[in-house]
């Protein structure tokens, strides 16, 4: 019998694109999980920059509003670094699934994905989590300038973490520890401008991704082990 007449393995082919459409699925609901955490937190963060009347009371209010203010705070921030967690956790499954038939796709991933992860910022983040979980709360601090001229008047109201607290805890990575010394013993890193460079990287990382998707299960190696002709 010919090549072109073997006859599809359809049981193992069938498992198999199941398999990765479970796993593409889980991955993509939980990018969502933690692109809606990053918004949500961005959006809290951006409060105050936008409202000076807000900024103001945040910098010199105990009211029940600034509190409240302060636990959406803290709970946006464990939202997001969890959700980045369980998405790295996630798709790790989704590449170990895939290695075997396309290890090109996979060594691609994890060579922009060392990119990512290159950045201060995202090393700092990551570490973080660890920090909020095994050690304390974050060091909140507030860094707020203003600016007026004949033409504009600019407000800047910055939520930032203060450097030397979160450098009393000893299990920081490396790159993060540098990152975070880089600092002033009165500064820190600005919240929102990490998450937001963090978030970047990451939604260039799977938009990529995803895009493999459909050349993935038409990857010519892929069909020829299991036997599917091609189109």
């Amino acid at each position: 019998m010919s090549d072109e007449r073997i006859p599809v393995d359809a049981a193992r082919w069938g498992e198999w694109v199941r398999t990765g459409a479970d796993y593409w699925n889980m991955v993509s609901r939980s990018f969502v999980v933690f692109r809606r955490n990053s918004q949500e937190l961005t959006r809290i963060l951006d409060r105050p920059r936008a409202d000076i009347g807000f900024s103001l009371k945040l910098s010199s209010d105990h009211s029940t509003e600034t509190a409240e203010f302060w636990d959406e705070v803290d709970q946006r921030l464990h939202n997001e670094l969890a959700s980045a967690v369980s998405l790295v956790d996630h798709t790790r499954r989704l590449l170990t699934h895939f290695e075997s038939d396309v290890p090109d796709v996979v060594a691609s991933y994890r060579e922009r994905n060392a990119g990512v992860m290159a950045l201060n910022e995202t090393r700092f983040l990551r570490d973080l989590r660890n920090y909020l979980l095994h050690y304390g709360v974050a060091p909140i601090i507030q860094s707020i300038s203003f600016r007026q001229t004949e033409e504009v008047t600019e407000w800047n109201h910055n939520i930032k973490l203060k450097a030397s607290r979160l450098l009393e805890w000893r299990e920081w990575n490396r790159q993060s520890r540098e990152y975070l010394v880089s600092f002033g013993d009165s500064d820190g890193p600005a919240l929102r401008d990490d998450v937001v460079v963090y978030v970047s990287a990451m939604q260039e990382l799977f938009s990529w991704l995803f895009s493999q998707r459909v050349p993935i299960n038409t990857d010519p190696r892929v069909r020829k082990r299991f036997r599917v002709q091609s189109d």
